[in-house]
């Protein structure tokens, strides 16, 4: 409904006299209105510039005071005339017009003082000019209805026009008063900021310093423990052959209680000799010095030997099963097979010791476009979600009753993730506390030699931070591998590297010398050219990550470790994975949210054309659309149905509150569930996108 507008009074405006007058009136009007004396004035203000105008360029007009009723209503003030209208009108209003007369400047001057503003200009009908401020909660001086308000204006004693003028001095004193002791509040702040910025500039200086330490410190403790892993080994080796000579009974018949404690030596002594080995790794991996040593060899070999390597960890009449999946027809595999089966080990026995009851599976499978994943599912104790980076950090175990029982060195899963990097792939969890853990890792079929000498392969990344002692780092960090990175501290410098190189991939900040990098990121999106290019996003606050979350690939918090800064760049150059989606309407929508240079979208409307297209396409990952009850689990029952649909990850997005129960049934169907309900639409995407490209085992 449209509010009425109740006439206050009205004057014409024939002479400076009258804008006098007029500039008199609205201040009384505010004032009966209840407005507080400072909108008193620029109302009046603003009355004055707007009639002053229609009286000097049009010669004369008319001022009319207006009520807009309603409990949101305004005090309105609109001044029409009948002159040739204002040209460059859009100019002036953009603030972008300069006239010698000043024309333009009370305009812009008057839109500032109030709430609304409007004005129409033409050469055939004039101008008018409607504008007023919001009115203030009604007080115990304020009057609301036009009869009142003419039976006080009748009643107040009209100012001449020398006391007008007075006044509207005394209010442009007060307003420069009031300006100049907001100056001397900015100047006192200015001089703040200078000495916190000196304190800064002081305190980044020694973090500099610090962190040159700490290098130093790093590399003499990798040095420490290559040289002391050595010497620990002879004395252990001996013991083991001494342990087992006196239980072979060369050296003459043992009690029980002897052979038990002899047993308990040996025991000690293997357990210690791995943490010195898994000490000795990571020292090398450290100091740049493990070497990769590719061959080619079948996927069933290696998990034959697994087999044979973890079947007597499982005792006779345990309630554990050690279950190998079929291994599917690959290709060779060419890469470091003792280095993979370390790993593996590693995830199969840390599943052994925290699984009571129940199976621990291991398996492979092909990951699309030469990568494989070699999985360990358990059905153990599992692990919360807030712990499961904790576990990768050296010499760290969670504490919990099971933990308790069961001791370790805490560096398995740190050597593991160490090296899966240096072999071209990345290590990743999902798990649930209760449901058991899924670890992987996935590496490149193929590996890829490192090192100068293999120039044509060798991946340029720019690393897009103003930090130099950061960029050094990374330099670093990349040293022996085969990415190459060039430093951007500023736009320029980047956008010189991206035309002069095409790099694979960007590591960038929110900002980049004190400028967003976000309009650089869409364009690169935009031009055909760079569009293929992996951008990783640099977040250090939760406000960076908003910024770059829709132009990034992959987001990381942190890179002031080798195999972050490995582990990002590999994750964020994976290669492109074709994703089905099903969905009935709002197909548009969630097409946007998942758009990216390296997905293909495939699309079914329902369950029985998503199996259809699913077995033709073969995708990577489907994900199905929850906004109308019952068809994410129809199609999902659908897709589990089918023998070669069954065993695809699948993402149900849930843009709604689930029903009671309707998330558990979902997820106890193998789905993972991205609910997006109460999120913004950039967050939105940002999740969902996230979950998309999560591991195959990370999906359950």
């Amino acid at each position: 409904m449209k509010p009425t507008l109740l006439p206050l009074s009205s004057l014409a405006i024939n002479s400076e006299r009258d804008v006098v007058s007029a500039r008199q009136r609205a201040r009384q009007l505010a004032s009966l209105l209840g407005f507080p004396p400072q909108d008193q004035a620029r109302i009046a203000t603003a009355t004055s510039e707007i009639c002053r105008n229609a009286f000097r360029y049009a010669g004369k007009g008319r001022c009319e005071f207006l009520m807009e009723d309603g409990p949101h209503g305004q005090f309105l003030v609109r001044t029409v005339d009948q002159g040739p209208g204002i040209r460059n009108l859009e100019e002036v209003l953009a603030g972008r017009y300069h006239s010698g007369t000043g024309m333009g400047l009370g305009i812009i001057g008057s839109q500032r003082l109030v709430d609304r503003f409007s004005i129409e200009s033409s050469p055939e009908r004039g101008t008018e000019v409607l504008f007023g401020k919001t009115l203030p909660r009604a007080s115990a001086g304020a009057v609301r209805t036009p009869s009142r308000i003419a039976q006080e204006l009748a009643r107040a004693q009209p100012a001449s026009f020398e006391e007008e003028v007075r006044q509207a001095d005394r209010e442009l004193l007060r307003a420069i008063g009031e300006l100049r002791a907001r100056n001397e509040e900015l100047e006192q702040i200015r001089g703040e900021l200078e000495e916190t910025n000196r304190g800064v500039v002081a305190l980044y200086a020694e973090l500099d310093q610090k962190a040159e330490s700490l290098r130093k410190a790093t590399d003499l403790k990798s040095r420490f423990l290559s040289n002391m892993s050595h010497e620990f080994r002879t004395p252990l080796n001996s013991i083991q052959s001494l342990a087992r000579i006196v239980l072979d009974g060369s050296e003459g018949p043992l009690t029980e209680g002897q052979r038990k404690a002899v047993q308990l030596i040996r025991k000690s002594a293997l357990d210690l000799a791995d943490m010195v080995n898994d000490l000795l790794d990571l020292a090398k991996i450290e100091a740049g010095k493990i070497a990769v040593w590719p061959t080619e060899f079948e996927v069933a070999e290696l998990l034959g030997s697994l087999r044979a390597v973890l079947r007597p960890l499982v005792q006779e009449g345990s309630p554990v099963q050690l279950v190998f999946d079929p291994a599917p027809a690959l290709p060779p595999l060419y890469t470091d097979e003792g280095k993979l089966t370390q790993i593996v080990r590693n995830f199969a026995s840390n599943a052994l010791k925290f699984t009571e009851r129940g199976e621990v599976r291991v398996g492979v499978r092909e990951d699309g476009s030469g990568r494989v994943t070699f999985y360990v599912k358990d059905t153990g104790i599992g692990i919360a979600r807030e712990d499961q980076e904790i576990i990768f950090e050296e010499f760290t175990q969670i504490e919990g009753a099971q933990q308790k029982k069961i001791k370790g060195t805490g560096l398995g899963l740190p050597l593991s993730r160490r090296l899966a990097a240096l072999l071209g792939g990345q290590i990743s969890v999902e798990s649930e506390p209760g449901r058991g853990s899924t670890f992987s890792v996935t590496i490149p079929r193929r590996y890829a030699p490192q090192g100068a000498a293999a120039t044509s392969s060798v991946t340029t990344v720019v690393g897009m931070v103003d930090d130099a002692a950061l960029l050094a780092q990374w330099e670093r960090f990349l040293e022996g591998s085969h990415f190459r990175l060039l430093p951007a501290r500023t736009l320029e410098e980047a956008r010189a590297a991206i035309a002069r190189e095409r790099p694979s991939a960007l590591i960038a900040g929110a900002f980049l010398g004190g400028a967003p990098t976000r309009p650089l990121l869409a364009e690169l999106r935009k031009d055909e050219a760079t569009r293929a290019i992996a951008v990783i996003g640099y977040a250090r606050a939760p406000h960076e990550m908003r910024l770059l979350a829709l132009g990034a690939e992959v987001m990381v918090e942190r890179l002031d470790e080798r195999h972050q800064l490995l582990e990002a760049i590999s994750r964020a150059l994976m290669p492109p994975r074709r994703v089905l989606l099903i969905a009935q309407e709002g197909r548009d929508e969630l097409r946007a949210q998942l758009a990216d240079p390296r997905v293909e979208v495939l699309e079914a409307r329902d369950g029985s054309e998503g199996v259809k297209r699913a077995r033709e396409e073969r995708p990577r990952t489907v994900v199905l659309d929850a906004n109308a009850p019952g068809f994410a689990e129809e199609a999902l029952g659908l897709l589990r149905q089918d023998p070669e649909t069954r065993a695809l990850p699948v993402l149900v997005r849930a843009a709604r509150q689930l029903l009671p129960g309707e998330a558990q049934r979902l997820q106890e169907a193998g789905a993972q569930v991205v609910s997006v309900h109460a999120m913004l639409r950039d967050d939105a995407t940002r999740t969902l996108r996230a979950a998309l490209w999560e591991p195959e085992g990370a999906h359950g």
